[in-house]
C-alpha cells in the first residue's frame, strides 16, 4: 500500500475512487484507451517484445523502464487535463493512498499528489510536495 500525506485518505484505485484507478481513468487523447493499457503496451522487454496487453506485460519489468515511468506520469498528467473537476477532488483531499501501490513502483497515487502539490504551487496555495517519507 502507498499513502500520501494524512488520514482520511482517498482510494486511488479500482476498490475506491474508480475515476483515480489506471484501469479506468481512459484518455480521449488515447483512443479511449486507459492509462494502464498504454503504459503496460510501451514496455519494451529484453527479447524485443512491445506492445503487450496489460495482462502480459503487468508485473513484469523493461529495458525502458525509467521512460515509461515518465509516460506514465505525463498520462496521468493529461487525464486531469482532459478532466478538470478532478483537479478540485484531489486538491480538497489530506491524503490519497493505493492499495495497490509498492513502493519503487508506478503508483496513480503517487502521481495524482505530485499533481496536486504541482497544480497548486502554480496557483498559489501552499500545498506539500511528495516527499519520499510519505510512502507508506
Amino acid at each position: 500500500m502507498v499513502r500520501h500525506g494524512e488520514a482520511p485518505f482517498l482510494e486511488c484505485s479500482s476498490r475506491g475512487d474508480q475515476r483515480f484507478s489506471a484501469f479506468s481513468a481512459r484518455l480521449r487523447s488515447q483512443g479511449g484507451r486507459s492509462i494502464e493499457e498504454v503504459y503496460q503496451a510501451a514496455k519494451v522487454f529484453e527479447d524485443g517484445s512491445t506492445g503487450l496487453g496489460w495482462r502480459d506485460a503487468k508485473g513484469k519489468r523493461a529495458v525502458n523502464m525509467p521512460e515509461v515511468r515518465r509516460l506514465y506520469s505525463r498520462l496521468w498528467d493529461a487525464y486531469i487535463d482532459e478532466n478538470p473537476e478532478l483537479l478540485a477532488l484531489i486538491q480538497v483531499q489530506s491524503g490519497l493512498s493505493d492499495v495497490f501501490g509498492q513502493q519503487g513502483n508506478a503508483c496513480q497515487a503517487t502521481e495524482l499528489w505530485r499533481i496536486r502539490a504541482e497544480r497548486a504551487a502554480v496557483g498559489g496555495v501552499a500545498m506539500p510536495a511528495p516527499a519520499q517519507g510519505d510512502l507508506f
